[in-house]
């Protein structure tokens, strides 16, 4: 009961909503840093080529990079979705560099800031005992 017990203090966050991947897959911490991990190794080199997209805008890749980046920041409980989704719409319609540059100014930071967290949980979560 106690690795349990700690198993659940070591997934908490304040920066992001972890409620999606405790629903599903709280029991098994295995699956959990498999998750993990894929997210991050899919994540962060997307967000560099959006960090990219500030210099140079390439509509194209933020239309399909925050297409692909939906349904991950809906499960890893990310705090821009709405965000992605209006960037998404944005890039399709090929909208105006300063309204792409306002969503990715929003986005990039809250972005870097949740693949830190789930970098701590990781590393959190490969400590415990099996």
């Amino acid at each position: 009961m106690q690795k349990k017990m700690e198993f659940k203090t070591k997934i908490k966050s304040d920066i992001v909503d972890l409620s999606s991947i405790t629903k599903f897959f709280l029991k098994d911490k295995g699956f959990l840093i498999k998750l993990i991990s894929v997210y991050l190794k899919d994540t962060v080199p997307r967000i560099e080529i959006l960090e990219k997209s500030l210099t140079k805008i390439d509509y194209s890749a933020i239309k399909d990079i925050s297409h692909f980046l939906k349904s991950s920041f809906a499960l890893m409980g990310i705090r821009c979705l709405n965000e992605i989704i209006e960037l998404e719409n944005l890039a399709k319609i090929e909208a105006s560099e300063s309204s792409i540059k306002e969503k990715l100014n929003y986005i990039i930071p809250i972005s870097k800031e949740s693949t830190v967290e789930y970098e701590r949980i990781l590393g959190d979560l490969k400590k415990l005992e099996p």
